[in-house]
């Protein structure tokens, strides 16, 4: 029960800072007037649906057809495909109506987005559009920038080896003569000797390794690298002395540094020249709308705007997605701490409180907050959803309250108790 409690609690605060109360739809003026369909000159005007003085024709349906992706067009042009999609347009309309008729199309929230999304529509569109004049990089210009950063296309040295590793220099020279022996077997060799239990039962396998990059369970052994290197592949050396231990290896094989061919970078190096000209045309072209616009930043005004104080509203919302409970906890406080009177200020308390008891289970501190809250905001909607917590935060019970309006607040017959009992 304390989840669904938990979750229904923090929803119906939440609703109540945002201002969430729940409003009746408003009645509009009837739909404006909609063309009325011509007299049908062909069969794309024939008249299949009537909404009120508002038609559906087949050439209505020819037109949403195309809005849809192409891959999708062949399922509506069979009869029952058809038919669906006759069916969905007459949906799309009648709930269109209804919409407008109940206010939808003048709620300030609506009216917001679909601005917004005409905006992003026609700017998308044109900087796509400029954007389409910025020729890509060619071969040959790959191929110089390819030459001219060579440092950044080598493959570093490395080398491919195994050891043997041994506590003393004595134990070590026993060792490499063994391993030289004709006949030695270096397996049976690593399992009797090596002191490296991580690779005993690989052949006392390092891996490939770079002069800085680890080697296997050794780390970084740079002068181990270089003997390696120098002892050449297939070989077998020592007594060489690390950090560690001391060590016979066997080196299995050798890369030299090597550039790698332009080939195996070109699609590399074209797309990155290609997002860097990305970047310097975009930028271009913003700088060339700034100045035919004229655009003119008033510096210390945007100063003054940038390190304004936050509202208790913006701060409230912060808070809700700061994270993990000790940082929501001071959050909320700090919203109460600076705006006391503010109208979100009572249920920022009452969220300190809340956080304490249903997520850290710390009791004591909960009911301290809520008569504080009680205590400063008496004739607040969560007074009495306060009160309810201190009386019966430490069981299962949920309150009826929850129970209560869409703005989350307690109903009004609930009882406060003042600052509380005990």
């Amino acid at each position: 029960m304390r989840p669904k409690r938990l979750l229904l609690l923090a929803c119906g605060v939440a609703a109540l800072a945002a201002g969430c109360a729940a409003t009746k739809p408003k009645n509009a003026a009837a739909p404006p007037a909609t063309k009325t369909a011509a007299k049908p000159g062909n069969d794309s005007d024939v008249v299949l649906v009537r909404i009120g003085t508002e038609t559906i024709t087949p050439r209505d349906l020819n037109d949403r057809l195309q809005e849809l992706p192409e891959q999708y067009r062949a399922q509506y042009t069979t009869p029952d495909g058809k038919q669906k999609l006759l069916d969905r347009l007459v949906e799309e309309k009648i709930w269109m109506r209804d919409a407008d008729v109940n206010g939808v199309t003048k709620r300030p929230d609506v009216i917001r987005q679909i601005e917004a999304s005409k905006r992003d529509l026609l700017i998308r569109t044109w900087v796509n559009e400029v954007m389409a004049k910025n020729a890509p990089p060619s071969d040959s210009e790959a191929k110089v920038y390819y030459e001219a950063h060579k440092d950044e296309w080598k493959t570093p040295a490395n080398v491919t080896l195994k050891h043997i590793q041994l506590k003393t220099q004595a134990d070590a020279k026993r060792v490499l003569g063994l391993a030289k022996a004709k006949g030695a077997d270096w397996d049976k060799l690593v399992k009797k000797w090596s002191a490296d239990t991580l690779t005993k039962s690989t052949g006392g396998s390092l891996g490939t390794a770079t002069r800085d990059g680890g080697m296997g369970s050794l780390g970084v052994q740079p002068a181990l690298f270089d003997s390696a290197m120098a002892l050449g592949a297939g070989k077998i050396g020592g007594p060489w002395k690390t950090d560690k231990a001391w060590h016979v290896v066997k080196v299995e094989s050798v890369r030299p540094e090597s550039v790698r061919d332009f080939d195996q970078v070109r699609s590399f190096i074209l797309r990155q020249m290609g997002q860097e000209r990305t970047q310097t045309y975009y930028q271009d072209q913003v700088t060339k709308l700034k100045s035919k616009f004229n655009v003119t930043p008033d510096s210390a005004a945007i100063k003054n705007w940038m390190s304004a104080r936050k509202s208790a509203r913006e701060m409230f919302q912060d808070a809700q997605a700061a994270g993990d409970a000790d940082t929501r906890i001071l959050a909320y406080r700090k919203v109460v701490d600076e705006y006391p009177d503010a109208d979100v200020s009572p249920q920022a308390l009452f969220m300190v409180g809340f956080i304490n008891s249903e997520e850290k289970k710390d009791y004591d501190t909960a009911e301290k907050v809520f008569r504080e809250l009680l205590h400063k905001y008496p004739k607040s909607e969560l007074a009495a959803s306060a009160q309810w917590m201190v009386d019966h935060m430490r069981t299962d019970e949920v309150p009826d309250f929850l129970h209560a309006d869409s703005t989350g607040a307690a109903p009004k017959k609930a009882a406060v108790k003042g600052g509380g009992s005990d």
